[in-house]
């Protein structure tokens, strides 16, 4: 089994970034600033830290960023934010282009004044061209950009896509906001989107907590609830054509905006793409699984869709937070005949109180619907093996060690491990305690 190894960055937000300090209980404020200073950490610190340690490991395949390098098209940010992961995730900064770096176009990347003079493409011509300068994958622009991971193979089906096509798109809004956001300037008010008294709110529909920060001007308005995401007729098409093509068994697809809705009550016209609900019953019509990974939302579910009418077709939703709060390492089983056997979710979130960044519990998504006929014989031969040492002892739950010792796999541990992820995907054991290390694992062998 073949395994593909990609970290999945949510929104970055250069202009924003602030190196937020973990708790001091000073109660001695004579103390020197700089003996604090050092007591201090910092979770971003930490987060790119922890970026540039596993960038560097030799089986690291791809490092995805979910789009949103800047704020409100400031886009004098974008080419900082390409130079600056550029150097941290590359052994030899930009001149190195061994690692691929992935980025999607995210709805605060485009720049009002392009939109409005350059049109719906070329409004994303500088960040193509960015990212063309840097070494990195090239950018989707109006047709989505496919390419496999390790490159050169066809182990894992990669395709980008670009949802903020209609940013700054002013026809897809009501006449009185397109004449308003065409006359903007420093001194343009938010319009009143509905009421916002705290009292008329029900327990299904809380408020937004105080802490929410405060829309200054009818542009930051138009950033964070007046855009209009969606995939364009000739985005999606070129996507189905490449997910229904005969070779590609299943599909990594990378988008900025959320195909679900999210859990925090959003309130805003456009709560999520225009054409999202289209979009997901096309990738489930093709019956194969689909793994889309997005950010937008600023969190981190993992949802997944499914229709009884496409038993082999399931899409897997999985959102990172904002960097701030960390990042996630995910994990492609992908058996040698190119099929997913599932996907394993590896969470690093930090700690604002303490400035640190520490692994989370995992999460394993069996992707096969019918496991049996993708076993092989050495898979089968282990099952048999298996059972026999069961009836042996009188009981179906095993150890890891018991597995090894009844097996003799010896220092073959990740070929061990990777047979009983095809059993457990296959549904015909069960692994309690995937979500940790293989040695703490307890395997229910089920009956023939």
């Amino acid at each position: 089994m073949r395994r593909v190894r990609i970290l999945q960055i949510g929104d970055v937000h250069y202009p924003d970034w602030q190196a937020s300090a973990s708790d001091i209980d000073a109660k001695d404020n004579k103390f020197s600033p700089t003996i604090t200073g050092k007591l201090r950490g910092s979770s971003l610190r930490a987060v790119l830290s922890k970026l540039r340690r596993l960038a560097l490991t030799q089986s690291l395949d791809a490092i995805a960023f979910m789009g949103d390098f800047t704020s409100r098209g400031e886009t004098r940010y974008i080419s900082a934010a390409f130079q600056h992961f550029s150097l941290l995730c590359r052994a030899r900064g930009r001149t190195s282009q061994a690692l691929p770096l992935i980025f999607v176009p995210g709805n605060h990347d485009v720049n009002r004044k392009d939109a409005l003079e350059l049109g719906s493409t070329e409004k994303f011509s500088a960040i193509a061209a960015l990212a063309e300068r840097f070494g990195w994958e090239s950018i989707p622009v109006d047709q989505p950009v496919h390419f496999s991971l390790p490159p050169r193979s066809n182990c894992a089906n990669v395709m980008l896509v670009n949802t903020a096509m209609g940013s700054w798109e002013l026809q897809n809004l009501p006449e009185f906001l397109r004449t308003r956001l065409k006359k903007l300037d420093s001194s343009s008010e938010p319009v009143d989107l509905g009421v916002t008294d705290a009292s008329v709110h029900s327990p299904a529909t809380p408020p937004e907590e105080p802490a929410a920060a405060v829309i200054k001007d009818l542009e930051d308005q138009y950033y964070g609830q007046l855009d209009t995401p969606y995939l364009s007729g000739p985005m999606l098409s070129g996507l189905m054509s490449l997910v229904h093509q005969r070779e590609t068994r299943f599909g990594i697809v990378i988008g900025h905006h959320n195909l679900l809705p999210q859990k925090t009550p959003r309130i805003t016209p456009y709560a999520e793409m225009l054409n999202s609900g289209f979009v997901r019953s096309q990738l489930l019509l093709s019956d194969k699984p689909i793994v889309y990974l997005h950010g937008h939302i600023h969190s981190d579910p993992v949802e997944i869709v499914s229709d009884p009418r496409s038993p082999n077709g399931k899409l897997i939703c999985i959102s990172a937070p904002e960097i701030q709060a960390g990042f996630n390492e995910l994990v492609f089983f992908i058996t040698d005949h190119g099929e997913l056997v599932g996907v394993r979710l590896i969470p690093y979130r930090t700690n604002v109180a303490d400035g640190t960044i520490s692994e989370g519990s995992h999460c394993f998504i069996s992707t096969i619907a019918s496991g049996k006929a993708a076993l092989n014989g050495a898979t089968f031969d282990l099952l048999r093996r298996l059972r026999d040492y069961t009836k042996e002892r009188g009981r179906s739950l095993l150890f890891w060690d018991e597995v090894v010792d009844a097996t003799s796999a010896g220092s073959q541990t990740q070929d061990l491990e990777d047979s009983l992820l095809m059993l457990q995907a296959a549904r015909i054991i069960e692994i309690d305690g995937l979500t940790k290390a293989n040695s703490e694992w307890r395997i229910k062998i089920g009956d023939e």
